[in-house]
C-alpha cells in the first residue's frame, strides 16, 4: 500500500474540518446576545431569588438574584429551563426576544401525593394520623430476601433487627416499642390489601420471604392509633402496608436485573490460638495436658465460607386504554457464611386490572407464588469457638466417621463433623391469590362498592437427618420429618362514598370483613437408631424422603403428632374523613372485631379512634410566614387498638396425658390419667390506647420538609402468666389479663433537597426517635420483697437467666450483681479485698442489703436492651450518568449482655473434666477462674453507627433501544461502636450468644430496560 498518497489527502480533510468547525463557532458567537428577565410566583407576583435558569442541553446557566432577576448570553434557538424547588419546571424558547420573564406555578406534589391507608388512600396533605410512605427509589439495596430489609433506617420510630446473619433469617420490627409481653409485638403486614399471619410453616426462615422485594412499589407504615385502628384487634403494634408494582399504559416494557454477591466475615471472636491454648492448659488445667494435640486449627475458619449468591429478576409491564398488567419472575440463590447454609427462591407475581362499563367497573387480580428451598446449617458457632485448636479435623478412626472426637458424650462435638453429617432441609410453597372488584354505582354519584377476596396457602416441610456417629463414636443417628400447612380465606366488602361539599369534601367508608385461618400439622420423629441415607432411600442428602418410604417406616416412628387448628375473625368497620375548606381535617374510625381466640363472654371488642388536623399555613394570619414556610399543619389523634396475637384455644381446657407419676389403679391395672390444662376462660384482647400530637412542616418551597410527633401508648389488660389461688383453676398458673405497660416518646423526620440541577441532584433524609418503655403492672402482688419475673435465658449454666420483668422498669431489664472494681478493673474471684481471710463473692460483688452474704437478694435491675435514640440518615445523589445512595443507621443507648465473653471468659474451660475447652482472651484480662455469669461487667453499651448500605451506579447510553445501568453495592460496610463483642445488634432482646455472624457483602449487578 502506498501511504505517501494517502497522508496528504488526510491532512487536507483535517484542515477543512478544522476550518468548518472554526467558522461555525465564529458565526454562532456572532449570533449570541444577552437575554434577561424576572422570575416571579404566579400566585401572588412576588419575585423568586435562587431560581436556576439554564440553557437546555448545556451546562451554562445562572441563578436569579435577590430580586428575582437574571441575565444570560444565549443564541436565538436556545431553550431556557426555569427550575426551582417547590415549583413546576418550565421550558421557554428565546427566539428574537431579549427579555424573557417567567411566572412559576407552585408544584404541590408533596401535598397531593397519594398515600395508601387501610381500605383506601388519601392525599398526603389530608392525612391526620402518623403515616410514612417509602417508595421503591428510596429502598435499601443489597442482598434482600425480605421486604422488611427495604425500610431499615428509613422511618422514625421503626426499628428493624434481623435475628442473625443467615440468608433469609427472621426479622423483628418494633414500631414505637413493644406493647406486649405474652402476645406478639410484630406489626400487622398487609400485602395488596390482604392481612397476613405473622407465623410461618415448616422449612421457612421468615414468612415474608415469599415476597420478592423487587416487586414492591412502596411500603407505608401506620404508626398511631388513628391510622391503625381501622385494623382493630391487630393494629396495636402498627401496620405495614406493602403495595406491589402494577402495569402501566403503553407498549410492553421489559426489565431485567441481575446481580452477583460475595459476602465475607470481617469480625470474629478472639479465642486463644493453639500455642496460647497449650500454654493456658499447662498453667490452669494441667490434668488435660496429655489430651492436647500438635495441630493449629482455626475451627471457626473451618466451618465458614465465602457467602456467594446470585439474583435474577425479569419483568414485563403492559397496558392499554382499559387494562394494564405486570408479570415478573425471580430466581435467587444465596449461600450463608456457615458452610452448607443456603437459600434458594423461585417466585412469580401477576398483577392485572381490567376496566369495563365505561370504566365504572374495575376488576383486578393479583397473584404471588413462591417455592423456597432451604438448607439449614447446624448451630456450630459455639462448638467452633471452644473446640481444642490443637486437634486435627480428621482422625484415623472409623468409629467416628473419620473425624476427631472426644470420647465423652459430654464434651463438645467436632463442628466440622456436625456440618458434614447433618442434613437439615426445608421446602415451602406459598400461593397468595387475590381478586378485587370496584363498581361505581350508577344511581348515585360518588358511591361505589368494593369486594376483595383472597386465598393464601402455605405448604411447608422440613427434614433432619443425622448420620451415625455424630459424636464420640456412638453409633446412633436420627431422622425427623415435619409437615404443616396454613390456609387463610379473606372476604371483604365495603361501600365508599365521597362527595364535594360547599365547604369542603367528605369521604365515607363502611365495610364487613371475614377471615379464617387453619393449620394442619403432621410431625413424625424417627426413633434414635442407626440411620443411613441408603436405608431411607435417599440418594442425595438434600432430597426429601419419598412418601412411600415414609409410610413404610411410620410404624417405627416415635412420638407421632398430628393436629389441626383453626380460628376466625369477623369485623364490621367504618371511617369518615371530612375536610373543611382544605384547612380543617377530621378523621373518625370505628371497628368491631369478633375472634374465636377468646371465650364467648369476651369474644367481641370495639376499637374507636378520632384524629383532627389544622393546616395553619392556609390561614390569613399565616401570610407573614408563607415566604419562608410552604407547609404547616398540626395534628392530634387518639384511639384504641387491640392485640390478638396469642395461641388458639387458650380459653378452653384441653386434656393432656399425664406422666407415669400421675396414674390410677383399676383393679390389678395401672393406667395413665388425662388432665386438663389451667386456663382463664375470660381472657380478652390486650388494648393499647394511643395519644399523638404532631406537626408537619415545610420550608423554602418544600426544599426542607418533615414532621415532629410526640406520643404516649398505654397497654391495658396485658396478658401474662401468673399464679392463681389454689383451687380456683385446674392448675396453679394460667394466662390472664392483668398487666399494664407504657411507651412514650418523640419522633423527628427531616427531608431536604440540597441540590436540584439538571446534571446534579442531592436529597438527604434524617430521622430520629426516642422511646421509653415501662411496666406499670404485672400482677396483684403487693409483697415488698417481690423482685419480679425472671426471663432471658443464657448459656453457661443450666436454667440461668439474665433479665427480669419488674414493675417500674423497662421490659427485659438486665438483672445482675454490681461488680466491685479496683482502679477500673473488676475484682477477680481469686482476690480477698475485704481482708476477711476468705476469697468469695463478697469480695467481688456489692452486698446491697448488707446481710453478709451474696445471693439473689443482691441482684438489681440494670440497664435495658432497647435504645434511647434510634437514628437514620439516607442520601441519594446523581451526577450526570452516575448515581449514589447510602444509608447510615445508629442508636444511642441500649445495652447488650455479652454472653460470649461471660461464658468463655474464665479459665474453668481449660480445666473441664470431659475435655479441655478453648476460652476467650478476656479470661486473661479479668483473671476469672469461674464464670461470673451474673456480673454487670458483661452488660455493655450497644450504641453504634453503621454504614449499612452504599451504592454506586452508572447509566449507560441507550444501545439498540436498551437502557442499561451497572451498579456496585456494599452492605454492612462499617460499624463504629464501643461494644467489645462482634455486633452490637444482637437480636431484639439484647443477648449476644453465639449469633450467626452478619456478613459484609459486595454486589455487582446490571439493570436492563427495553
Amino acid at each position: 500500500m502506498n501511504t505517501n498518497s494517502i497522508l496528504p489527502r488526510l491532512e487536507v480533510k483535517r484542515f477543512l474540518m478544522t476550518l468548518m468547525v472554526s467558522t461555525s463557532v465564529f458565526l454562532a458567537a456572532g449570533q449570541q446576545r444577552t437575554v434577561s428577565g424576572t422570575v416571579t410566583d404566579a400566585s401572588d407576583g412576588t419575585t423568586l431569588p435562587g431560581v436556576t435558569v439554564q440553557i437546555k442541553g448545556t451546562q451554562n446557566g445562572v441563578a436569579t438574584d435577590i430580586d428575582g432577576k437574571y441575565s444570560l448570553q444565549v443564541a436565538p434557538s436556545a431553550v431556557l429551563v426555569f427550575s426551582y424547588i417547590g415549583y413546576k419546571t418550565v421550558e421557554q424558547t428565546v427566539g428574537n426576544r431579549s427579555v424573557v420573564d417567567m411566572a412559576l406555578s407552585a408544584d404541590i406534589q408533596e401535598l397531593s401525593e397519594i398515600v395508601v391507608v387501610g381500605y383506601g388512600q388519601v392525599e398526603k396533605g389530608d392525612v391526620t394520623g402518623v403515616v410514612n410512605k417509602i417508595d421503591s427509589k428510596e429502598f435499601n439495596r443489597g442482598v434482600l430476601t425480605s421486604p422488611a430489609n427495604l425500610i431499615a433506617g428509613k422511618v422514625a420510630g421503626v426499628q428493624v433487627i434481623s435475628s442473625d446473619g443467615a440468608p433469609g433469617s427472621g426479622i423483628s420490627i418494633r414500631i414505637r416499642g413493644g406493647t406486649s409481653i405474652t402476645a406478639g409485638n410484630e406489626p400487622l403486614y398487609v400485602v395488596d390489601g390482604v392481612p397476613l399471619e405473622n407465623d410461618g410453616v415448616a422449612g421457612v426462615r421468615n414468612p415474608l420471604n415469599f415476597i420478592n422485594p423487587a416487586d414492591i412499589a412502596d411500603i407505608t407504615v401506620l404508626k398511631d392509633a388513628s391510622s391503625a385502628a381501622i385494623y382493630g384487634s391487630r393494629g396495636a403494634n402498627g401496620v405495614v402496608i406493602i403495595t406491589t408494582k402494577s402495569g402501566e399504559s403503553g407498549k410492553p416494557q421489559f426489565s431485567y436485573d441481575g446481580s452477583y454477591t460475595a459476602g465475607f466475615n470481617n469480625n470474629g471472636v478472639t479465642m486463644l490460638n493453639a500455642a496460647e491454648f497449650a500454654f493456658t492448659v499447662e498453667r490452669k488445667g494441667p490434668r488435660n495436658l496429655e489430651d492436647l494435640g500438635s495441630a493449629n486449627t482455626d475451627w471457626f475458619d473451618e466451618v465458614t465460607q465465602l457467602a456467594q449468591g446470585m439474583n435474577h429478576n425479569f419483568g414485563v409491564s403492559f397496558g392499554g386504554k382499559s387494562n394494564s398488567g405486570r408479570v415478573s419472575l425471580n430466581y435467587q440463590n444465596v449461600d450463608g457464611l456457615i458452610k452448607t447454609d443456603n437459600l434458594e427462591r423461585i417466585s412469580g407475581n401477576v398483577n392485572f386490572t381490567q376496566k369495563l362499563l365505561n370504566d365504572d367497573l374495575t376488576l383486578g387480580i393479583n397473584t404471588k407464588h413462591s417455592i423456597i428451598n432451604n438448607r439449614f446449617a447446624p448451630n456450630v458457632i459455639g462448638s467452633a469457638l471452644v473446640f481444642d485448636p490443637t486437634q486435627n479435623v480428621l482422625a484415623n478412626d472409623s468409629t467416628t466417621g473419620g473425624y476427631f472426637e472426644w470420647s465423652s458424650p459430654l464434651a463438645p462435638g467436632n463442628p466440622v463433623a456436625q456440618i458434614d453429617q447433618t442434613f437439615n432441609i426445608g421446602r415451602t410453597v406459598r400461593n397468595l391469590i387475590g381478586a378485587n372488584l370496584n363498581y361505581k354505582l350508577p344511581f348515585m354519584d360518588g358511591l361505589s362498592v368494593k369486594v376483595n377476596y383472597a386465598y393464601d396457602n402455605s405448604q411447608g416441610k422440613s427434614q433432619v437427618t443425622r448420620l451415625i456417629n455424630s459424636k464420640a463414636g456412638v453409633e446412633i443417628g436420627s431422622f425427623s420429618s415435619f409437615e404443616d400447612s396454613r390456609t387463610s380465606n379473606l372476604l371483604e366488602t365495603y361501600l365508599n362514598y365521597n362527595t364535594k361539599l360547599s365547604f369542603g369534601k367528605l369521604d365515607l367508608i363502611a365495610g364487613y370483613s371475614y377471615q379464617d385461618f387453619s393449620r394442619n400439622v403432621d410431625r413424625s420423629l424417627f426413633k434414635p437408631v442407626t440411620v443411613s441415607l441408603n436405608a431411607l432411600n435417599i440418594t442425595n442428602p438434600t432430597d426429601f424422603i419419598s412418601e412411600g418410604k415414609l409410610n413404610e417406616i411410620r410404624p417405627l416412628l416415635d412420638e407421632p403428632l398430628i393436629f389441626e387448628l383453626e380460628n376466625r375473625l369477623i369485623s364490621f368497620w367504618g371511617r369518615a374523613n371530612l375536610s373543611i375548606q382544605d384547612k380543617y381535617l377530621i378523621t373518625a374510625t370505628l371497628r368491631r372485631d369478633g375472634s374465636t381466640r377468646f371465650g364467648k363472654r369476651n369474644r367481641w371488642g370495639l376499637f374507636p379512634s378520632l384524629a383532627v388536623g389544622w393546616r395553619l399555613i392556609d390561614e390569613p394570619f399565616a401570610e407573614g410566614i408563607q415566604n419562608v414556610m410552604s407547609n404547616l399543619k398540626v395534628r392530634m389523634s387518639y384511639g384504641v387498638t387491640g392485640n390478638e396475637e396469642i395461641g388458639d384455644y387458650l380459653y378452653v381446657n384441653l386434656y393432656q396425658p399425664g406422666d407415669d407419676r400421675a396414674t390410677y389403679i383399676f383393679g390389678q391395672d395401672t393406667v395413665n390419667t388425662f388432665r386438663p390444662n389451667a386456663v382463664d376462660p375470660d381472657i380478652k384482647w390486650e388494648e393499647t390506647k394511643s395519644l399523638n400530637f404532631g406537626i408537619d412542616y415545610g420550608f423554602l418551597e418544600g426544599r426542607i420538609h418533615g414532621s415532629i410527633d410526640v406520643y404516649r401508648k398505654l397497654t391495658t389488660d396485658l396478658l401474662f402468666d401468673i399464679a392463681f389461688p389454689i383451687g380456683t383453676l385446674t392448675g396453679d398458673r394460667a394466662v390472664t389479663n392483668i398487666g399494664e405497660m407504657e411507651n412514650k416518646g418523640i419522633e423527628l423526620m427531616v427531608n431536604s433537597v440540597v441540590i436540584d440541577k439538571d446534571d446534579m441532584k442531592l436529597d438527604l433524609g434524617f430521622n430520629a426517635s426516642y422511646n421509653r418503655n415501662e411496666i406499670l403492672k404485672l400482677d396483684n402482688s403487693n409483697l415488698p420483697d417481690f423482685q419480679g419475673y425472671l426471663t432471658g435465658p443464657i448459656s453457661g449454666n443450666v436454667g440461668r437467666t439474665i433479665q427480669i420483668l419488674k414493675v417500674g422498669y423497662p421490659a427485659n431489664s438486665f438483672f445482675v450483681y454490681e461488680h466491685r472494681k479496683v482502679n477500673g478493673r473488676p475484682v477477680s474471684d481469686g482476690e480477698d479485698i475485704n481482708d476477711d481471710g476468705f476469697k468469695n463473692d463478697l469480695d467481688m460483688y456489692i452486698d446491697r442489703n448488707d446481710d453478709g452474704m451474696i445471693n439473689e437478694d443482691d441482684l438489681r435491675p440494670y440497664k435495658r436492651p432497647a435504645p434511647d435514640l434510634i437514628l437514620g440518615l439516607t442520601g441519594n445523589m446523581s451526577y450526570k450518568k452516575f448515581d449514589f445512595a447510602l444509608t447510615l443507621r445508629g442508636q444511642i443507648g441500649g445495652y447488650v449482655y455479652n454472653n460470649v465473653f461471660s461464658q468463655y471468659g474464665a479459665f474453668q474451660g481449660v480445666d473441664d473434666p470431659f475435655a479441655p475447652n478453648n476460652i476467650h482472651i478476656s479470661a486473661y484480662e479479668n483473671d476469672f477462674t469461674e464464670r461470673q455469669l451474673l456480673s454487670d461487667i458483661y452488660v455493655e453499651n450497644a450504641s453504634f453507627l453503621k454504614l449499612d448500605n452504599l451504592t454506586v451506579g452508572y447509566t449507560i447510553d441507550r444501545i439498540n433501544n436498551v437502557d442499561a445501568r451497572a451498579y456496585l453495592t456494599a452492605t454492612n460496610l462499617m460499624t463504629i461502636t464501643g461494644y467489645s463483642g462482634v455486633d452490637p445488634e444482637s437480636g431484639i432482646n439484647g443477648i449476644d450468644n453465639n449469633l450467626y455472624p452478619r456478613s459484609t457483602t459486595v454486589i455487582v449487578g446490571v439493570n436492563l430496560t427495553f
